[in-house]
């Protein structure tokens, strides 16, 4: 939902803001030391963990591990080791052990390789009591990526992050400045958003709420570390998500690996837990569409494993839930899921099988919305949001320049005086209702009439009228009450 304004600079207006501005620095001044390589600073970056040096240290079962492995080779029909070893995100010596295991039990069969080392080009095909195999694992589970990491390894390396959750100030700046905001309500943000913790942004609609959060999401800085499947008591629960999830990928890795032909070196790829993926901070974005149903883990009764709730997927980062208040899920509902696991910093997951997971819970809140914070909870749930950020409507000077930039991007012609006359137009007939994205929609407007009339768009008193009364319907309305006729008796009639 676009509840934005216009790319322009924020300019001072009266009255000038209750608080200072933050004091602008150097991201390195942001940047906590740290002495661990996993540990991001300051968000800034992260580093995969090291790759398990044995088939134990893995965490998972043998036998678990077997039916993994036995399924990608299903489905990639003849692979190689190292081809099961970049699906499954483990070292290229392991899946040879557990290849060779699979052999022994007669599972799969070599059917051939190159004549330069044979030992990484075998290619392997399952048997008919492999097939069997697989078709009982896949019954129980279809699940065939990277092999997931224990709830006990999701917890270290998480909690092990650490990360501040402090936004850079120029990422907040940069964020504000994409619009004209009060100067007062852009101090208050830039210090809410500084904070790192739940925030409430709310105000009238059509002022900037969704565009300034969508801005300042958008510009987030800092990695995070996220596997792509979490196993607990049985149950395997996938995380990444490249719909929600941006990778990144180690260009420096991939340059050393270019023009190293037939040289046979150990793969950069056998030195880290590629189980784990480094993503960009997460900020994922929910609506109206968020159900009570959506905040647990949502089961897939046809491929046998889970969906992670949206806030476990933004973990690290910040979750906006915006229009908040107009979901199928009550207000207070939402904040009584969330709230308390934030101050613990740990929430609990419960799988259809009876059994619960408590993971760490390092999220921030965001919530917009146009209603009254009064009306959407009681006093003890708002004050474990710490931050409210209120966005004024938009005054007449405000809307005169965001109007200006408009009309500039749209090549509407004006001249300062016809624009002035637009803004007292527009601000009697909308009774001082101004807001920033009716600027926009009047210049759309104006610009569809003009091409219906085969004539230059412009800007005029007369024109953006008629243009916000297409806009808001009044077009359709009568102004004048209809002329009162007497009847032959002398009683008042109406013409039909």
């Amino acid at each position: 939902m676009e509840d934005g304004q216009i790319d322009t600079p924020a300019v001072p207006t009266e009255p000038r803001p209750i608080w200072p501005p933050l004091p602008k620095r150097s991201t390195e001044a942001e940047i906590l030391a740290t002495s661990d390589p996993t540990v991001a600073q300051n968000g800034v970056s992260v580093v995969l963990p090291k790759a398990p040096e044995t088939v134990q240290e893995i965490g998972l079962s043998p036998s678990f591990l077997l039916e993994h492995v036995i399924k990608v080779i299903h489905y990639a029909e003849t692979p190689t080791a190292e081809h099961v070893a970049r699906v499954v995100g483990l070292p290229t010596r392991h899946i040879v052990e557990l290849l060779d295991a699979l052999k022994s039990d007669r599972m799969c069969e070599i059917i051939g390789g190159s004549t330069y080392d044979l030992s990484s080009t075998y290619r392997f095909r399952l048997t008919e009591k492999g097939k069997a195999r697989a078709e009982e694992a896949l019954a129980h589970c279809r699940y065939a990526g990277a092999a997931p990491v224990t709830i006990e390894q999701y917890e270290r390396v998480i909690t092990g992050m650490g990360v501040s959750r402090r936004p850079t100030l120029e990422a907040i700046n940069e964020a504000l400045s994409s619009l004209i905001l009060d100067e007062t309500a852009a101090t208050f943000l830039a210090r809410a958003f500084h904070s790192g913790r739940s925030t409430m942004v709310f105000g009238p609609s059509g002022n900037g709420k969704t565009h300034v959060i969508t801005e300042f999401i958008r510009r987030l800085g800092g990695e995070v570390l996220v596997p792509y499947a979490i196993y607990a008591y049985g149950q395997l629960i996938r995380i990444y998500d490249p719909l929600n999830h941006t990778q990144i990928r180690d260009e420096a890795g991939l340059r050393e690996e270019v023009g190293q032909g037939f040289k046979r070196t150990v793969a950069r790829d056998d030195l880290v837990d590629r189980r784990w993926v480094k993503i960009k901070r997460p900020g994922l974005i929910v609506g109206g569409e968020l159900t009570a149903e959506s905040l647990e883990l949502g089961y897939d009764p046809l491929t046998h494993f889970y969906q992670a709730p949206k806030h476990l997927k933004a973990q690290g980062g910040f979750l906006v839930v915006d229009d908040f208040g107009r979901q199928k899920v009550s207000p207070t509902e939402l904040l009584n899921r969330w709230i308390m696991a934030m101050e613990r910093g740990r929430d609990n997951l419960l799988l259809r099988t009876g059994e619960s997971i408590d993971v760490p819970f390092h999220i921030t809140l965001l919530l917009s919305t146009n209603l009254n914070p009064a009306d959407l909870a009681d006093a003890a749930f708002l004050r474990r949001i710490p931050y409210k950020a209120y966005i004024p409507p938009t005054s007449p000077d405000q809307f005169g320049r965001i109007l200006r930039k408009v009309c500039d991007e749209s090549g509407l012609r004006y001249t300062e005086e016809s624009l002035e006359a637009a803004v007292t137009a527009i601000d009697l007939a909308s009774n001082h209702g101004l807001s920033g994205s009716l600027a926009r929609d009047l210049a759309s407007i104006l610009v569809d009439n003009a091409e219906m009339e085969g004539r230059a768009p412009e800007l005029s008193p007369t024109e953006v009228t008629m243009a916000y009364k297409q806009f808001s319907g009044f077009a359709q309305q009568t102004t004048e009450p209809a002329t009162a006729k007497k009847s032959p008796r002398g009683v008042p009639t109406r013409d039909n």
